[in-house]
């Protein structure tokens, strides 16, 4: 359920749950107190260019304390997004927080940046965002979990992908098991084939898959129309090694080469 607060975010709460900062623990930006002033300027694009450079040169509990005591949606999501950049430990408690942020841009920044940071706590969260209401933040939160590896949000990501959502085709190719590719490719004609395409196309490019399976996939790709099928087996050639053989590279350049005779 989503966050109903507008934009703020009740600085005690951060503060409470934020790791203390000390003097040394990073390096300071240049001009850190002019910047954290601008920070919470009513001139949105002197905020919004505080924040860049707070992120840039080190200003983290900086943006921590900004963002706990309230910002602007546009100020808020480019803080998010420096904190994102900066990946300091320090911002993951309201990292968590702004996710459930009414604001849909200002989720979407602070699923983002989740996506960057290594804290097993955003695994959780990331796995609730799969069913935002925003399609741009559930694909943001497919995307950092399939870069985890996070096996866990393969069967929302079915679920997702049976309901034709375009964000989770990829992060679902990434994760799913060779033994539910099957059931996959049996959303053909349920589901948009450039959908299907995307899937099964970075599923292609996995080393650890069996060869006699992709040429399976292959083929299966093959029978898709349309652009992302053959981009899907194009971008699965380039990712063989030039002087590799296998069967699945040779289906693959055939389809190819078929489907350019057309």
């Amino acid at each position: 359920m989503l966050d109903r607060r507008a934009w703020w975010v009740p600085a005690a709460l951060v503060l409470a749950v934020a790791v203390p900062a000390r003097a040394a623990d990073q390096p300071v930006a240049a001009g850190a107190g002019q910047l954290t002033r601008d920070l919470t300027s009513e001139d949105d694009d002197v905020a919004i260019a505080a924040a860049k450079k707070l992120g840039e040169g080190g200003g983290a509990a900086a943006l921590v304390g900004g963002l706990a005591m309230g910002l602007r949606p546009a100020v808020a999501a480019e803080a998010l997004a420096a904190l994102g950049k900066a990946r300091d430990p320090r911002a993951v408690a309201v990292l968590l927080l702004y996710a459930g942020n009414v604001n849909a841009p200002v989720r979407l920044a602070a699923v983002k940046a989740l996506g960057q940071q290594g804290d097993p706590r955003a695994v959780e969260l990331l796995l609730e965002r799969l069913g935002d209401s925003h399609p741009q933040v559930r694909a943001a939160a497919a995307e950092a979990l399939a870069a985890r590896k996070v096996t866990r949000a393969t069967q929302r990501l079915m679920l997702l992908m049976a309901r034709n959502d375009a964000g989770a085709a990829g992060p679902l190719g990434a994760l799913i098991a060779p033994s539910a590719i099957p059931q996959l490719a049996e959303l053909h004609g349920r589901v948009d084939d450039n959908v299907l395409a995307t899937a099964l196309g970075e599923f292609l490019k996995r080393p650890e898959v069996p060869d006699r399976l992709r040429v399976d996939v292959v083929k299966t790709v093959g029978r898709l129309p349309g652009a992302a099928a053959t981009a899907a087996l194009v971008e699965y050639l380039a990712s063989v090694p030039e002087k590799e053989r296998r069967p699945s590279k040779e289906e693959a350049q055939r389809l190819i080469d078929q489907r350019g005779s057309k």
